[in-house]
């Protein structure tokens, strides 16, 4: 398996809507603007839209081609040093037929995001890519108010500091407080948080 390399403050990052067209709808897009700008305050980076990620959801619904296209393009431009997911879907298995997994191979780099996105995670594991199982740009990076403590603390141990070993400790806090994205006003309301006291637990 490729391992790709670090970033670095300076290194160019793309967004990609590999599954859901949501961050192209008018009443979600300043989830969009707020991860893209975190990206570049929080943790130094440039930022780049792939073109055709912000045209809604019809419209990506209707063209899986064009989601790939993106995805394609950003792994061949050698300006990228990372793709992150906007968000995740149900559908993102439909880029399958319009995947150049020689393109992937013959350019690694970083690759992150989740739920549905675990299919091009299944993609980048074909093409013999290493890929990162983390945030997406609507939830983590664009959390109201500020982006947690921890997820800023390990997105910058796993994709920019280099370590042999890696300790994940569990989060001492954590919420399942739903606040609506469409409504821009909670983007200014931290969600209610509770403390951990279980730490990990494990089902099998």
């Amino acid at each position: 398996m490729i391992k790709p390399s670090r970033l670095k403050q300076g290194d160019t990052v793309a967004i990609v809507s590999l599954s859901s067209g949501i961050g192209g709808e008018t009443i979600f897009r300043h989830r969009h603007e707020i991860g893209k700008e975190r990206l570049e305050t929080e943790f130094g980076l440039n930022v780049i839209t792939m073109p055709n990620a912000l045209k809604g959801i019809d419209y990506l619904d209707k063209y899986p081609e064009a989601r790939a296209a993106d995805l394609m393009e950003a792994f061949k431009d050698s300006r990228v040093k990372a793709i992150i997911s906007m968000i995740g879907g149900d559908d993102t298995i439909r880029l399958l037929n319009h995947i150049d997994f020689e393109i992937i191979r013959n350019n690694p780099k970083i690759f992150m995001g989740y739920s549905d996105t675990t299919s091009n995670h299944f993609m980048m594991y074909k093409a013999g890519l290493v890929s990162f199982y983390g945030p997406c740009i609507f939830a983590e990076f664009a959390e109201n108010v500020t982006m947690y403590e921890y997820t800023k603390n390990y997105i910058q141990k796993v994709l920019f500091q280099p370590s042999p070993n890696l300790s994940i400790e569990p989060s001492p806090v954590w919420t399942s407080e739903f606040l609506d994205w469409a409504d821009a006003v909670n983007n200014k309301i931290s969600r209610t948080m509770t403390k951990d006291e279980k730490g990990f637990e494990y089902f099998q």
